[in-house]
């Protein structure tokens, strides 16, 4: 077994984590080295992620390309992805060499104007803030299964997967999925409508939301990171895609991390 680590290098904590970990598998007769691009995951059967949720989502590409899976460790504020917490890290060895905790995740593909994009977490389709002035709102529309849905006047409309269920979504009033469920939602974010709800859908539907005649910038986001600006009567589609990422499971139940996560969430400073 080789070992990738990825390292959050901005937060000290995540180094002497990392460090640590690196001597645990030596001590363990495991082979381990850096990683900092794609290409260097080519021979490498776990990728260790030290940081948070946004640190392991700049390694998705990396294990999706490789089909290799990611143990995470939180150095983060909440850590939703995280496989265990930094204090837990003297059961890291026994989680790696077991491969029944590997449990796969959805991912969307994000098809405009011929150019695809996964996303783990979500896609988004939002006002583009620029200047001195508040853009206005978005005019979008929805259809799953090529079914019309509904019209949105909104800042913006969120397509999650599972995973995606406790970042953006959540934070615009989406419901939280659990992570086996064969699911996506549709999340408006601050709606102009009483009836503009979040959706569940099969994640075997295809979605396309289409923008209507607009006066303002809208934007296409995957995974929080701005694509392109996209244009009046233009189209996206997102459906389910063939590929998954693999992680190691928490040593937690899902329902008790959510707890402890939204409990800490919902802490005042």
């Amino acid at each position: 077994m080789k070992v990738g680590i990825f390292i959050n290098t901005t937060k000290s904590e995540a180094n002497k984590a990392a460090n640590l970990f690196s001597k645990m598998l030596l001590e363990n007769g495991i082979e381990s080295k850096v990683v900092n691009l794609k290409s260097d995951c080519k021979n490498v059967d776990v990728i260790a992620v030290f940081g948070g949720d946004g640190t392991i989502l700049s390694v998705v590409d990396f294990a999706i390309e490789y089909d290799i899976p990611i143990f995470a460790v939180n150095e983060g504020t909440l850590g939703f992805l995280s496989t265990i917490e930094s204090n837990e890290l003297s059961s890291a060895i026994d989680i790696i060499k077991n491969t029944e905790n590997i449990q796969k995740r959805s991912v969307i593909k994000v098809v405009y104007n011929n150019s695809s994009y996964y996303a783990l977490n979500e896609v988004v389709v939002q006002r583009i803030i620029t200047g001195k002035f508040m853009a206005g709102i978005c005019k979008l529309s929805l259809d799953i299964n090529n079914q019309f849905v509904d019209k949105y006047n909104v800042d913006g409309l969120i397509i999650s997967t599972p995973t995606g269920s406790t970042a953006y979504s959540l934070s615009a009033g989406g419901s939280i999925l659990s992570p086996e469920l064969s699911a996506f939602i549709a999340t408006p974010i601050c709606p102009h409508s009483l009836h503009n709800r979040p959706i569940v859908y099969p994640d075997n539907y295809q979605a396309k939301i289409n923008i209507l005649e607009n006066n303002t910038k809208i934007g296409l986001f995957v995974d929080g990171k701005f694509i392109k600006e996209v244009k009046s009567n233009d189209a996206i589609t997102i459906q389910k895609s063939r590929r998954m990422v693999k992680f190691y499971k928490s040593n937690e139940e899902f329902f008790k991390k959510l707890l402890i996560k939204l409990n800490k969430w919902s802490e005042t400073k």
